[in-house]
């Protein structure tokens, strides 16, 4: 009772000016005091568009920076040597035969070595056996090393399955180590499978080989230049297993 009178102005003066700071107050517009939120609500709303477009922006540079660009794309810093290599893991045949491609094109390797995309589902690469084999032999020359130094950076740029498959014409087999051509066509794939996994690092669980003799030839076996390109060692990349 005693806060109540104290808050009751005293005189008919101070009334007069209690009733018209009330009056001021009340006066405004009906539609402007229903309005009026929408200012503040507005704000608001500007105020957090721009908060989410500066986080997207940092989040978009930052996943560059770490990742590099472009879908599914990571980075390997090899150890020591201060390169980077790009891994792929969504690769396309296509994109794997592109790449090597390029990778003949710029060692300037000639027609002993030859790319082909098979019904989009594989890749082959064609090694010619003289290229890489003296006559009736299974080691390695030493200009076919260099070559398959430069693929192997291509088969190492994707996951791909990698069957090395031997190849070889019709003519008997005259080496005692290799009584026909069935060991001589298998040994070929082993030492180019080995070359790949023990000198060029391509993982081993990726790789297989076949042998098929003279069973497979691409050209009939009745001149000795159709002979030649049925010697032959190819390396058959899949997704999964051929």
């Amino acid at each position: 009772m005693e806060l109540e009178q104290r808050k009751r102005p005293e005189n008919a003066s101070e009334q007069g000016q209690f009733d018209d700071f009330y009056d001021e107050i009340f006066s405004c517009p009906e539609e402007t005091q229903r309005n009026n939120w929408s200012v503040s609500w507005s704000d608001l709303m500007m105020t957090m568009f721009i908060f989410f477009a500066v986080m997207y922006i940092y989040q978009v540079g930052d996943k560059d920076l770490k990742f590099g660009f472009g879908p599914a794309r990571s980075s390997l810093s090899e150890q020591g040597s201060g390169m980077v290599a790009n891994i792929n893991t969504q690769s396309r045949h296509l994109d794997v035969f592109d790449q090597t491609k390029l990778a003949i094109k710029e060692v300037l390797i000639d027609d002993n070595i030859m790319v082909d995309l098979v019904n989009g589902t594989a890749v082959k690469i064609i090694l010619a056996g003289d290229f890489l084999f003296d006559p009736g032999r299974a080691n390695l020359k030493l200009g076919a090393k260099y070559q398959l130094d430069q693929i192997a950076k291509t088969l190492n740029k994707n996951g791909f399955m990698i069957n090395v498959s031997g190849h070889s014409d019709d003519t008997p087999s005259n080496s005692g180590i290799y009584p026909t051509n069935w060991e001589l066509s298998s040994h070929r794939a082993v030492m180019v499978a080995r070359y790949l996994t023990e000198v060029c690092g391509v993982d081993a669980k990726r790789i297989y080989t076949t042998a098929h003799s003279y069973h497979q030839p691409i050209r009939s076996n009745d001149t000795k230049y159709n002979r030649s390109l049925n010697r032959r060692v190819e390396l058959i990349l899949t997704k999964e297993k051929y």
